[in-house]
């Protein structure tokens, strides 16, 4: 990957440092003179050898002192004070040029001879590539070594003794730089392709030296034994000249950029592609540094500044008003605050300043110019109306299409300008958008965007700008009248505020960008985040008239140093909160309870969480994401990506060491229960005023599972035993009961009856333990599964259990579930009685020969209203709820992603009613980082939801997302939603929900259905179902998918009676029955045949009945028509 983006020329940066003072060397170079000028590059191979350019007359950056170094000092000191301001004062440009005396260095070869233009025959594509990154960098070695070997070699010179003063090198070189080939016709004027392009070399392009060079020796740089430095690791390249071709361009933006490129600035131009994608709102994207013609290039990003150190940046989080305001001074000003951020998930933020182009109250900009002559000459200061900057370097005005030579136009070197981003298209506020995962592997290489291949495209990127007229241009490819590629590289349209009007229409000033739209807050997967920006100027503004990229209308900005910026967040966040808040270590599924502060602490109407991570530690925050107890560790992490080579201190809150590998989590009151490999850890919350302390007790055993809380008994489970112990006096254990011999422990659940109370161990192969308690007995079943065509084998499947009277027969049943998708529901007696056919849904995926298992639990409500409990899972991309017989309620299973699927689900899923509307709704957490929300006829609300809670990673490890529901904070109506995801908890309100949503009888808003973690529903709380008599009849009857497609299909119906006997046969065109299968079993309501193998029957539409013969023996029969797709 990184030789074919060097081969491309698409390159990359490696990071060097963070220098109070730089000392630059630049090398002037230029080749053997091409006695006959080579019409495939612009000059002869000396510098200011052009002969277009000398008709041109380019009055900036002129021809005729290119090759002097007083030229080149002027351009540095454009740098310098470019620099200078951007830093803060912070940093300090130093600059030599080489040689200090005389002609530049010449070169042994032609300019051609660096810059082969054809493919040889029979040469791939590939290799010419190669051939000419070999080619370029054999023009590197050529350049250092000729510079090496004169009289006096910049490399000899000694270093600074100021471990703050750091020194770079330079190549400037005689010829053009092929970016501006073509001049004002582009690329259909293009006609100098063995010009050089300018290149910042770093330590990946060397094993590209020619192979008559020891590659080994220099394969990270080139090695002297002679000088004052060991190796040259990198090389700044930049082009005598960018005009060519009647355009007058600028070099000042490419020296910029490539001494930013040097100080560890990351490309933010999509370099795979090669496309902007910040447009000119960023010097380290190729449209920022060529901004004003490359004369002007403006200020890096609020997100680069900050990483280099250069800017600070004020963190913001909901308010108890909701609405925030800030008044933001203009970018490089340093009249106050300048960024703000805005978290809006754990690895997404946005970043808010404001870019003016005048940093004059009237509205003019200062030009400073210099001539080429003499290094002494007088500084000329031009004032001028930043509206009519482009008269300083354009060198014609157009008006309604009618062009006149530029009169003002500018003459000389441009060695300053007193605003930097004067270039902008227009003045307002910028929103960025800032995503930590993709930077975190954009970085090592230098950028911050590029193409993420055909999985991730163009919907992930480090760094981008929220285009606030919600038309989503930047980075995208239009076609202009002659038909070649042009792009959007911002305008007026793209900040607030601005009013877009024409010659008969004006609109309403757009002054916001909202949760929802084209341009929103949401996160890069779509995550609501809840927030909305709003912008205007102070009373003192000007107004800026600018025109829309491709459409013609014109757009009014205003100018003013100081903007006012409204944040409003809407009632999905937490008042005073601080999420998302990082944890420094992954959570586990089913790993946060919900907790009471001790008496003894002065914190009333709210609770606590307690949570914990797969290594065993235990942490508490409050129900606001605020410390409650002080830090006892501090971790680094590299994850977040703040100022460049610093790493991120988080401190963690533990409730002690970690005893080892954290099984589950349940809590009482003030008191936390955990069950570790080791043991049960009993963690007693005490303290004084508004701090917690804690007290531990620890009981030794090999767990497997638990613990589960009944009354004052904890429950856990080994895989010999299952442990009992009391919550008050904890030590030892009260009690233990010896499970089945061989029996491998997965989970455990409490089936109650009117009066007996049941722990059921469910283990590997889907064997199930009861423990009777009131009865002192344990009954050992089997519900293990062989693999057949309908059913994956139980053998190697994780199972979890929950229970309930799913057939409200007043006693208790039990349902397990497999990680690949097996599900069963029996008595939770003796008998292990069946209360319907186990069937096999879709869970798990393979992968590259590997199979990956989907571990969460049920959760159990009643969606339907029919009075018989429901259970809800998740499965690969689907979210299931089947009734008591196993078949899928209307509407499910629902499809969790129409993109790319969303799988490895861990965490269990929670119903609540979070839309008010009476009915249960259905939340799950992915994997990606999305909290979502399903009503109960499977269809997605898309009101709040999804939200942003945790953050997208693509990689090869899933991270499951665990959610909980509950009111912690007595003071906000509705209860608050909690998700733990990697290495951060996110919090939110459920304000559409009444209060006491999660007591509902048809609530299940914590996993294991309550912090007991009794995995029961108590269906004595439901409707009593509806009994109507027994009918013969059949509805409902259909075949999905249709067509079939694979050759195999599933089948529902509803019978209004039980059957005695059911079959499907299939029935081709000409009436010959091709296929039949007997259902083995069929009962009054929803029945779901789960495998029809008909991979034997052709391409076809056929005829499929559905035969029943009912109890009573009376026999009816229907039609369903379906096609079949070999």
């Amino acid at each position: 990957m990184k030789k074919k983006i060097l081969s491309l020329f698409l390159l990359l940066n490696a990071f060097a440092f963070s220098a109070d003072t730089l000392e630059i060397f630049a090398l002037r170079v230029e080749f053997q003179e091409e006695k006959t000028d080579n019409s495939l590059t612009t000059g002869t191979g000396l510098f200011d050898s052009d002969p277009e350019a000398a008709k041109a007359n380019f009055s900036l950056d002129p021809q005729g002192r290119r090759a002097s170094s007083v030229y080149w000092k002027k351009h540095f000191e454009f740098a310098d004070q470019y620099f200078r301001t951007v830093s803060g004062g912070q940093f300090v440009l130093k600059y030599r040029i080489f040689p200090e005396s005389g002609s530049a260095y010449k070169l042994d070869k032609f300019i051609i001879d660096y810059n082969r233009t054809n493919k040889r025959k029979d040469e791939k594509t590939a290799e010419y590539d190669e051939a000419r990154s070999r080619d370029y960098m054999s023009f590197i070695w050529d350049a250092v070594d000729k510079a090496h070997q004169s009289s006096l070699s910049p490399f000899k010179i000694p270093l600074s003794e100021n471990p703050n003063t750091k020194r770079a090198y330079m190549i400037i070189h005689a010829g053009a730089s092929r970016l501006v080939d073509g001049g004002s016709m582009g690329t259909n004027g293009a006609d100098t392709p063995g010009d050089f392009i300018d290149v910042f070399v770093s330590s990946d392009f060397w094993t590209y030296l020619p192979d008559s060079i020891s590659q080994e020796k220099h394969k990270n740089g080139i090695v002297f034994s002679d000088a004052a430095i060991d190796t040259l690791k990198e090389v700044m390249v930049v082009s005598e000249t960018a005009s060519q071709d009647g355009l007058n361009w600028g070099v000042n933006g490419i020296i910029v950029n490539q001494i930013g490129r040097f100080l560890g600035m990351p490309n933010t131009y999509d370099v795979v592609k090669g496309i902007s994608r910040l447009g000119y709102f960023d010097v380290m994207d190729f449209a920022g540094y060529n901004a004003g013609n490359g004369f002007f290039p403006v200020l890096p990003s609020a997100w680069v500044r900050a990483y280099m150190g250069w800017a600070t940046v004020q963190e913001v989080y909901p308010a108890a008003g909701k609405k925030l305001t800030f008044d933001l001074a203009a970018a490089g000003t340093g009249l106050g605050t300048e960024i703000i951020k805005i978290p809006i998930s754990a690895s997404e933020y946005l970043l808010v300043e404001n870019r003016q182009r005048s940093w004059n109250e009237d509205g003019t900009v200062e030009v400073l110019l210099s001539d080429a002559e003499t290094e002494d000459a007088e500084v000329i200061k031009k004032k001028i109306l930043v509206d009519s900057l482009s008269l300083v370097f354009e060198d014609s005005v157009c008006v309604k299409g009618v062009c006149t030579v530029n009169k003002k136009k500018a003459e000389g070197i441009v060695v300053g300008i007193n605003s930097y981003d004067a270039a902008l298209p227009a003045s307002g506020i910028v929103v960025w958008k800032v995503n930590e995962w993709y930077l975190k592997e954009a970085l090592p290489y230098g950028v911050v965007n590029f193409w993420g291949g055909d999985t991730l495209r163009d919907h992930q990127f480090g760094l981008s700008v929220i285009e606030a007229d919600g038309v989503l241009s930047i980075g995208k490819t239009f076609k202009n009248a002659l038909g070649q590629d042009t792009y959007d590289y911002g305008t007026g349209t793209d900040i607030l505020p601005h009013v877009r009007y024409s010659k008969d229409t004006v609109r309403d000033t757009v002054t916001t960008i909202s949760s929802k739209g084209y341009a929103n807050t949401a996160s890069t997967t779509g995550g609501f985040s809840g927030l909305q920006i709003k912008a205007k100027p102070l009373s003192a503004y000007r107004q800026e008239k600018t025109e829309n990229a491709f459409m013609g209308d014109s757009v009014l900005n205003f100018g003013s140093l100081i903007m006012k910026v409204e944040l409003v967040f809407e009632d999905e966040k937490i008042p005073n909160s601080k999420f998302p808040k990082n944890t420094g270590v992954s959570s586990i599924p089913r790993g946060a309870v919900i907790v009471d502060y001790p008496s003894s602490v002065l914190k009333t109407g709210e609770r606590a969480i307690a949570f914990g991570s797969a290594d065993g530690t235990l942490q508490i925050l409050s129900a606001f994401g605020d410390s409650i107890m002080a830090s006892d560790t501090v971790i680094s992490m590299d994850g977040s990506i703040g100022i460049k080579n610093n790493k991120m201190q988080v401190p963690l809150y533990r409730l002690g060491s970690p005893v080892d590998s954290l099984l589950g989590l349940a809590s009482k009151e003030h008191m936390i229960f955990s069950a570790h490999y080791s043991g049960l850890l009993k963690t007693e919350l005490v303290g004084l005023l508004d701090q917690v302390e804690y007290i531990q007790h620890f009981l030794p055993a090999k767990l497997k599972t638990g613990p589960l809380l009944l009354g004052d008994a904890i429950w856990a489970a080994s895989n010999q035993k299952l442990y009992k112990a009391d919550a008050k006096e904890f030590y030892p254990w009260v009690d233990s009961v010896s499970l089945p011999e061989n029996f491998i422990t997965h989970d455990m659940a409490l089936c109650r009856d009117e009066e007996n109370d049941k722990i059921v161990v469910v283990g590997a192969d889907a064997s199930v333990a009861i423990w009777s308690i009131s009865e002192g007995k344990l009954w050992q079943g089997s519900l293990s599964q062989k693999k057949t065509n309908e059913f994956l084998s139980t053998k190697d499947q994780y199972f979890r259990v929950t229970c309930s009277d799913f057939n409200r027969d007043g006693k208790s049943d039990l349902w397990i579930l497999g990680s690949l998708g097996y599900g069963a529901m029996v008595t939770a007696d003796s008998s292990f009685a069946p209360i319907s056919l186990p069937h096999q849904y879709k869970r798990g995926f393979d992968e590259g020969g590997t199979r990956y298992h989907e571990r969460s639990s049920s959760a159990i409500s009643d969606l339907n209203n029919d009075g018989y409990p429901d259970v809800v899972f998740t499965g690969f991309n689907k979210v299931y709820a089947v009734d008591h017989s196993g078949v899928p309620l209307d509407g499910f299973p629902a499809t969790v992603s129409n993109g790319i699927p969303e799988y490895g689900f861990s965490s269990d899923p929670v119903v609540l009613d979070v839309s008010g509307d009476a009915s249960p709704d259905i939340l799950i957490g992915t994997t990606s980082g999305l909290l979502m929300a399903f009503n109960n006829q499977g269809k997605r609300i898309t009101s709040g939801f999804p939200l942003s809670a945790g953050s997208f990673e693509y990689g090869d490890t899933l991270y499951p997302m665990s959610i909980f529901a509950g009111e912690l904070i007595d003071s906000l109506s509705g209860p608050e939603l909690y998700a733990f995801h990697r290495e951060s908890v996110s919090g939110f309100r459920a304000f559409r929900a009444s209060t006491g949503a999660e007591k509902n009888a048809l609530a299940w808003s914590l996993p294991g259905h309550g912090n007991d973690r009794i995995n029961w529903f108590d269906a004595s709380l439901l409707k009593t179902p509806a009994k109507d008599a027994p009918r013969e009849t059949i509805s409902d009857f259909y075949i999905y998918p249709n067509p079939i497609k694979g050759g195999h299909a599933k089948s529902r119906f509803t019978l209004g009676m039980d059957a005695s006997s059911v079959w499907l046969e299939f029935y081709d065109i000409t009436g010959l029955c091709v296929y039949k299968k007997k259902v083995e079993s069929a009962e009054e309501g929803k029945n779901q045949v789960d495998y029809i193998d008909v991979s034997t029957l052709g391409s076809d539409i056929y005829s499929v009945r559905l035969k029943v013969k009912f109890v009573s023996g009376k026999e009816k029969q229907k039609i369903y028509r379906v096609g079949v797709i070999r």
